[in-house]
């Protein structure tokens, strides 16, 4: 068997074409741990086809703006390439770090293939999610083990369940909102708005007791200490269909600050480590235009971080951890 340690970051994948832009909303409205229907597998396969077919054109409209495919996988294998050489840096040959897909590739069944061929004894899973939902981290867990049950893989399976305030994961998102707000035309604190804009969750989910909602208020309340800026509101983003989502709404809060007077407004992704559809398209297009057309004069977005230095030392540090076993 293979003695190195398989690190497996896990993330939600993106499509990688304006044709594949259905396929993967296809199995993301397949996923269980986020939509469950009352008939199960009977009705999750006929109600994906259909919520897919009739988002489509919206996300693809949304996609062709942003270049025709989601850049998040390439964002990824750029955090893995960069993860390894820091973990072997030190003991060389001792990690191998794989990059782990929900909705799109590469997906689960193809990463654990890989795995297995490889003779991996011991793997860590990493989510690309600093705060903890069964919708997110959750749902990634579940598939990896329902797709080593089936190909009968038991490698020693360790998870990093969450890290939603580790130290170099917060100093890499300071810098880069201070770098960001000096750039701004009125470059102190007082004169600017700041948005941490986080991914919403139904809120009969976070009733059910998961902890995700409290988790970026953890990560919130840790940045808003070290940043000190006097103008800070925590919003949610995303939110899709009838259900009440987290609140408050960032567009809602977009309009009140400009109701308010706001001139000049900068919003850092709280929730998202790399850049993708809802960072690039949403807050950077969509919010963009309805930042002007309220009336706000300077609007501006930090981008995720990507493969920022400090990051890469947070990722590097939770593998060294070890995580829990599962």
């Amino acid at each position: 068997m293979n003695p190195r340690t398989a690190v497996v970051l896990l993330n939600l994948g993106g499509p990688d074409s304006l044709d594949a832009v259905q396929p993967f909303l296809f199995n993301l409205f397949s996923d269980p741990d986020i939509f469950k229907l009352p008939l199960g597998f009977l009705t999750q396969k006929p109600f994906a086809h259909f919520i897919a077919r009739r988002r489509a054109p919206e996300a693809r409209h949304n996609y062709a703006a942003i270049g025709g495919r989601s850049p998040l996988l390439e964002n990824t294998r750029a955090q893995a390439a960069a993860l390894q050489t820091a973990l072997n840096t030190s003991a060389p040959d001792t990690y191998e770090v794989f990059v782990c897909m929900r909705y799109w590739h590469p997906l689960t069944e193809a990463v654990v293939a890989d795995l297995q061929r490889g003779g991996f004894e011991n793997v860590l899973l990493l989510p690309l999610y600093p705060q903890y939902s069964r919708t997110t981290t959750g749902s990634s867990v579940n598939e990896f083990r329902r797709v080593c049950a089936h190909v009968k893989y038991a490698p020693i399976i360790r998870l990093v369940r969450h890290w939603p305030t580790e130290s170099d994961y917060l100093d890499a998102i300071v810098s880069d909102i201070l770098v960001a707000a000096h750039s701004m035309p009125q470059p102190l604190a007082e004169h600017t708005e700041l948005l941490f804009s986080a991914h919403g969750l139904p809120k009969k989910i976070v009733a059910q007791g998961d902890p995700y909602q409290k988790e970026v208020e953890q990560t919130y309340a840790a940045l808003c200490e070290r940043l000190k800026f006097p103008h800070t509101t925590l919003c949610y983003q995303s939110r899709v269909g009838p259900l009440e989502w987290l609140r408050p709404y960032t567009e809602e809060v977009i309009r009140a600050k400009a109701a308010a007077g706001c001139q000049q407004l900068l919003v850092y992704p709280i929730a998202f480590v790399s850049d993708h559809s809802e960072t690039l398209y949403e807050l950077g297009i969509q919010y963009a235009q309805l930042a002007k057309a309220v009336g706000i004069a300077h609007y501006r977005v930090v981008p995720a971080l990507n493969t920022h230095p400090a990051l890469i030392r947070a990722l590097t540090h939770l593998v060294r951890q070890g995580g829990e076993p599962l």
